[in-house]
């Protein structure tokens, strides 16, 4: 008998929901906003567990298009993952992260019909890049790799922090990476970068802006400033009272000139975005939104995101929250609900530490020894640093 014939429609319906479901079990918030950032869209289920735990699940439960799950710490990954074809489906396809880098358990791997395999830590762009096409089918996105990855960084609200994150987290990128870095402060009246560190900038950063042509790489020689040996600032001190005329053809081509030199850029982004800045969002592999525990804070917030999907897209965006636990901010359950969801990112209220940096004129990171530990989450969302470096194995086989 054709049971498809007496269901009813609704149970059909529902079944074919279930069905595209991808299911993951990992084991930290971290692999888990990754997998929910890139594979955004889709019919996604996300649990705390490993492969033990998946098998359980397809015990009784098969109605998936595709597994993914945690195999880090295992003394044995190959007998568990008999225990788990044992009893899933074999249409469903299976993806594993794990903390193993060699390339002969990579071949095996995939000698043995798994559809992916990924190293932890996992970030955003290796599950768009490496996962999200094999189980959903979208291409790729594009990047253009041929300059500098850029990174924006945009307050939600006055004196939330998003210069002082924005120098520290360009000085831990060099540390992290030994990459040359670019801080970028398009602030370029009441700028507060320049202040932060101490130096003063000169008029370099405005003539590039509104006249690009007369811009090239001589132009990083006038502008920019070094702050340590890997990281250099460029930025602007103009009037309060002068009448700039930046171009978004200006903003371009600074932008190019430093993608040229730099490996990454971050930018200090002004807000609300004028028009000529769009190009950094569009240009921009990450882009933080940053505010802090109050009314105005989410509200900015809200909107800011939204202006980011509009310009560039949603696959980039970040929340970022700041001095969470401050007394007097609102309770983080406020927060969640009024974002619609945990922020990506969590930098807890330090103390004094901070102000006390930015009236030296030096960097927090070398006052506040918990602010390295709290970006490095960050560092590493960014860079893929000891997940996916490009001279390991990932790039012999050419992903």
């Amino acid at each position: 008998m054709n049971m498809a014939m007496v269901d009813p429609p609704e149970e059909t319906t529902t079944s074919l929901v279930a069905r595209n479901r991808i299911v993951c079990f990992v084991n930290d918030e971290l692999s888990a906003a990754a997998l929910r950032k890139g594979l955004d869209g889709s019919n996604l289920v996300i649990r705390r567990g490993t492969i033990r735990h998946a098998t359980r699940m397809l015990e009784t439960d098969t109605d998936l298009y595709a597994l993914v799950t945690d195999i880090s710490g295992l003394d044995d990954p190959f007998t568990e993952l008999e225990r788990l074809a044992s009893v899933c489906p074999p249409d469903v396809k299976v993806a594993l992260i794990g903390d193993n880098r060699e390339i002969t358990f990579y071949r095996e791997l995939m000698e043995i019909g798994l559809t992916e395999y990924l190293p932890t830590p996992i970030t955003r762009d290796m599950v768009l890049d490496q996962l999200r096409p094999k189980l959903i089918g979208d291409a790729a996105p594009a990047h253009n790799d041929r300059g500098g990855h850029v990174v924006s960084i945009c307050g939600a609200q006055g004196g939330a922090g998003a210069t002082s994150i924005a120098i520290n987290l360009a000085i831990q990128l060099a540390e992290t990476t030994k990459a040359k870095v670019a801080l970028l402060d398009l602030h370029l009246q009441n700028g507060e970068t320049a202040v932060m560190l101490g130096v003063r900038p000169g008029p370099g950063l405005r003539i590039a802006l509104e006249n690009p042509m007369r811009a090239d790489t001589l132009f990083l020689e006038r502008a920019a400033i070094e702050v340590n040996d890997r990281v250099c600032l460029i930025a602007g001190d103009e009037d309060l009272d002068a009448k700039l005329d930046i171009t978004e053809a200006g903003v371009r081509h600074v932008l190019g000139l430093l993608r040229q030199r730099f490996n990454y850029v971050v930018v200090d982004v002004p807000v609300p975005f004028p028009a000529s800045i769009y190009p950094v969002i569009q240009m921009s592999r990450h882009v933080l939104v940053l505010l802090e525990a109050e009314v105005t804070g989410l509200r900015n917030a809200h909107a800011l995101r939204n202006a980011v999907t509009n310009i560039a897209g949603k696959d980039r965006v970040f929340t970022l929250l700041n001095r969470a636990g401050r007394p007097g901010g609102l309770p983080r359950a406020t927060i969640v609900k009024a974002l619609g969801a945990e922020p990506d990112m969590v930098i807890p209220d330090l103390g004094k530490g901070m102000t006390q940096a930015v009236n030296l004129g030096v960097p927090a990171l070398k006052h506040v020894s918990g602010l390295r530990r709290h970006l490095a989450p960050i560092v590493r969302e960014i860079t893929g640093v000891g997940a996916n470096k490009k001279a390991g194995w990932k790039r012999w086989l050419g992903l």
